[in-house]
């Protein structure tokens, strides 16, 4: 039988990038990204008695992280709200002028999802996860798992379409 240590090791070993990278399509700031990972791991090792092993230990670990990175997301908008408050705005940043903006409405239209709608497509779709280790970490059916994507697909492209509609 592996020790926690083993395990853990073993985790970070081969699922670090897969736990960066699913990080970084929610949180969206590479400052944050770290954070949330190690965050997710720390509550990961400290819960590791609790874990009942009906999944694999990455899916559980990943299912930490995706909570970890909504605290933190809706924190940043609290934060956001609070110096709105004051007037304060945020920069933006430089770049491939038009292919930034494209991104940027692009996440603009994933940050409006819904929650559910916004986790499926983070895990399901960007995260390289295969379907079943997805829908086992957002805790539904595969068939589920589709089903949202599908409807925040149509969510993404209608909330689009709005946006270039109005910039004309």
């Amino acid at each position: 039988m592996e020790t926690r240590e083993q395990v853990f090791e073993q985790l970070i070993k081969e699922k670090l990038g897969m736990l960066r990278g699913t990080a970084m399509r929610i949180l969206g700031s590479p400052a944050d990204v770290d954070d949330a990972v190690q965050e997710a791991l720390m509550t990961a090792w400290r819960k590791f008695a609790g874990f009942r092993g009906q999944s694999e230990i990455a899916t559980w670990v990943t299912r930490i992280l995706i909570n970890v990175c909504y605290d933190m997301v809706r924190d940043r908008a609290r934060e956001h709200d609070v110096l709105a408050d004051y007037g304060e705005s945020d920069a933006g940043a430089g770049g491939d002028a038009e292919e930034a903006a494209l991104l940027d409405r692009l996440e603009e239209a994933v940050a409006r999802l819904p929650l559910l709608y916004r986790e499926s497509i983070s895990v399901g779709v960007l995260s390289g996860y295969s379907p079943e280790e997805a829908a086992a970490m957002l805790g539904c059916s595969r068939n589920t798992l589709y089903q949202r994507i599908h409807k925040a697909k149509q969510l993404l492209a209608q909330s689009i379409r709005e946006v270039s509609y109005e910039e004309v």
